[in-house]
């Protein structure tokens, strides 16, 4: 189970979530304010104005599905299949990620200081699901080969 090269890339991707719900993903300043965008809220000179739990939901879940997937090594179709839905969460966390600034900020009063950290580890958790489906796909494939073989 663990010593298998998908279940470690899926382990970094859902640490790669954890790691996006607890920084913060974005530092912006709107009508001279700093503005700090995080996944639990939008801090306004270190006050919460906005609650964005939405986004700290979506990234915890998808840390819970990475998760889930190490241990389901038996069914490697399903492990598939539950990447693939994971990658659609984590888009989804992006896209959210854009519906919330346009919503809650006139996009003409923005202006992006520093983009955070956590708003980086997405997109490395989609590449390290990426590979761990590869490796999925060809461990299904060997299995699949030998069947033949001995059938």
């Amino acid at each position: 189970m663990l010593q298998r090269i998908q279940s470690v890339y899926l382990i970094l991707a859902a640490a790669a979530m954890l790691i996006s719900v607890v920084m913060p993903l974005a530092t912006f300043y709107f009508n001279t304010e700093a503005v700090v965008f995080e996944a639990m809220g939008i801090y306004l000179n270190g006050e919460l104005t906005d609650s964005t739990w939405g986004l700290f939901a979506i990234g915890l879940f998808s840390s819970v599905v990475a998760l889930i997937t190490i241990f389901l090594y038996k069914s490697r179709l399903l492990q598939i299949r539950l990447s693939i839905f994971n990658i659609v969460l984590m888009v989804g966390f992006y896209l959210y990620f854009g519906f919330i600034i346009y919503k809650v900020y006139p996009v003409e009063s923005l202006e992006f200081s520093k983009v955070g950290f956590g708003i980086i580890m997405p997109i490395i958790s989609i590449i390290l699901t990426i590979l761990a489906i590869r490796k999925i796909g060809a461990d299904e494939a060997l299995v699949q080969s030998l069947n033949r073989l001995r059938g």
